[in-house]
């Protein structure tokens, strides 16, 4: 009786060990496999991705706009998730949306040949990542055609044509190279050239003008983002660009809200049409929205 007994003990107690054996070698894997997962941000576009504007006792600066800012909100939500966190830049000051797809950006970049396609290589090495994309362009498609006091109608409807083409292109090779893991968020933009209202009477016919030209770039933007299922950044409407009043105070004269918000959250007091540090956390933000 004791024998047996002896015997279904030692057989209870090898099972027992036998199967603390099998859950520790399961365990293993499963403890690798819940390791914080890195969470990455990816920056396209031009100037204001790239983080440009002049200083006020002259020279410029770059990789201080919009997508730092954002950069930092998007990695304190992962340190608080528990997840590091990595960003990357690829904007290039300058950039057209042809320049995008064909490379020769004016401005030194850390990659050779073109910005889409070091994107699209970085969308392929982080295919099964969570990653964030976020995209300007299209600005300097149309930048030239206000100068001199008056606005080339057919320099920007040639301008806002091939921002919209190409954008369906950028859109096309990014989305077929991205992971399901990957969002992207668009942006529309400021008008800066409602600062000419400050001129004179010439500069406000100029800065009315330019009103229009800013919606219809906006709206092919906007319409090309969603047909590639991108949500937009509703920068232009952060700005109130389309907001003549009310009438704010602003330099001892009363001025519309999309020209005062141009002259305080742009460098365009100096001739920058770039945003100041203002100016981009609001364009951060509008990003943000959407996220």
């Amino acid at each position: 009786m004791r024998s047996r007994l002896s015997r279904r003990l030692r057989a209870a107690a090898c099972a027992t060990a036998l199967g603390a054996t099998l859950l520790g070698l399961c365990a293993g894997p499963a403890a690798a496999a819940s390791a914080p997962s890195t969470r990455y941000y990816l920056a396209l576009g031009d100037s204001l991705a790239a983080g440009y504007q002049t200083l006020p006792g002259g020279g410029s600066e770059v990789g201080h706009g919009y997508a730092q800012d954002l950069a930092s909100t998007l990695g304190q939500r992962a340190e608080r998730a528990g997840h590091p966190f990595s960003f990357t830049d690829l904007g290039c000051p300058g950039e057209t949306t042809g320049s995008m797809i064909n490379g020769g950006c004016p401005y030194p970049h850390p990659y050779a040949g073109a910005q889409l396609d070091a994107a699209v290589a970085y969308l392929k090495a982080h295919h099964g990542d969570d990653l964030t994309v976020t995209l300007d362009i299209g600005a300097n498609n149309v930048d030239g055609c206000a100068t001199g006091g008056s606005l080339d109608a057919a320099c920007a409807a040639k301008g806002i044509a091939t921002a919209g083409w190409d954008l369906g292109t950028i859109l096309s090779r990014l989305k077929a190279a991205a992971g399901p893991h990957t969002r992207f968020v668009g942006m529309n933009l400021y008008d800066p050239f409602l600062a000419a209202w400050m001129t004179g009477t010439q500069g406000k016919v100029l800065a009315g003008l330019s009103v229009p030209l800013a919606d219809t770039l906006n709206g092919t933007l906007g319409f090309v983002d969603a047909v590639h299922g991108v949500p937009t950044a509703d920068v232009a409407g952060a700005f109130s660009t389309n907001s003549l009043l009310p009438l704010v105070p602003l330099a001892g004269q009363q001025v519309p809200l999309d020209v005062a918000r141009i002259m305080t959250w742009t460098n365009m007091s100096r001739g920058d049409i770039h945003a100041n540090d203002t100016g981009y956390q609001v364009i951060a933000d509008a990003f943000l929205a959407k996220l």
